[in-house]
């Protein structure tokens, strides 16, 4: 378990993309697990600006899913292949940061918060959705996919409050992202930190 204190009202989830080209959400839910702020971002500055200015932050446990490192070394290489490069002792280069998995994104904003105001974690967001037996039944993101999520989280989870449009992954991300935070503020599930990556812990529910 994380030792952490008894008195956050508020748990923030951040589903952070890799870039401003995809969207980023942020989850804001209170100790009654009422959804209380939802929102979709794109750029780093507005991420930053919510984090700054937002009455939500101070004393609230925040949790951060590990955002995918996209570079490639050379452009007729797609996205995915990166996952499968076997790395041998004779791999000597790391071109655009080839052997990265994990993006650094904002590293310095959530260290600077985890300092001064609040408590900050990391995820691996695929592994949560296992954890919380909201595993990918269809494609991974995709509407169908979105579709199972969010009646998921509406009905194992309680989350009446969320639209019943579609909201997109990030959105859906974000607010499991926020349960893990308010599930480990009030101690409901046990934890086990997987790794540390950018001088934060990396957790799962066990």
């Amino acid at each position: 378990m994380v030792n952490v204190s008894s008195n956050e009202f508020y748990f923030i989830g951040v589903s952070l993309a890799s870039n401003s080209s995809h969207d980023s959400s942020i989850s804001v839910i209170d100790r009654n697990k009422q959804l209380v702020y939802l929102n979709k971002v794109y750029f780093s500055d507005d991420i930053r600006l919510f984090f700054e200015t937002s009455s939500f932050v101070q004393n609230s446990i925040v949790m951060v899913s590990l955002a995918p490192d996209e570079s490639l070394l050379d452009g007729k290489w797609r996205i995915h292949s990166k996952n499968y490069k076997m790395l041998g002792d004779d791999f000597k280069i790391n071109k655009n940061n080839w052997t990265n998995r994990l993006n650094e994104r904002l590293k310095d904003l959530f260290l600077k918060l985890n300092d001064t105001k609040c408590k900050v974690l990391r995820c691996n967001i695929n592994l949560l959705r296992q954890s919380y037996g909201l595993n990918f039944d269809y494609l991974e993101r995709t509407s169908l996919d979105c579709k199972n999520f969010q009646a998921g989280l509406k009905i194992k989870y309680g989350f009446d409050t969320i639209p019943d449009n579609l909201l997109p992954a990030s959105s859906l991300e974000a607010v499991l992202c926020a349960l893990f935070a308010h599930d480990i503020g009030l101690r409901t599930v046990n934890t086990k930190e997987i790794s540390e990556f950018a001088g934060l812990k990396v957790l799962n529910r066990v």
